[in-house]
């Protein structure tokens, strides 16, 4: 049987390491941006949580990060597809 999911877990391989996430942060996000963000402090945090209901949901991936000196988080939904799609204007 082959691997479940193989672009996602690539995916979350690669940008989950915390010094590819900067490099590709600091290469494709506007300077007006990088300017308010102190990318030394990045930190990969959980990629689930559960809510006050007791339902469980998982995000791609999630950065804490200092923006103009105060915690925040950069959220990265990265969408690719392993297929062709007339759709994915919608999805996205």
């Amino acid at each position: 049987m082959g691997i479940q999911n193989p672009h996602d877990k690539f995916f979350k391989e690669i940008f989950g390491n915390v010094e590819v996430a900067e490099d590709f942060f600091t290469n494709y996000l506007p300077q007006s941006i990088l300017d308010i963000i102190d990318l030394k402090t990045i930190e990969l945090q959980k990629d689930s949580f559960i809510n006050k209901d007791l339902e469980e949901s998982f995000s791609d991936l999630l950065f804490k990060v200092n923006i103009n000196n105060t915690q925040g988080y950069i959220y990265f939904l990265f969408e690719h597809k392993s297929y062709p799609s007339k759709d994915i204007a919608f999805q996205l």
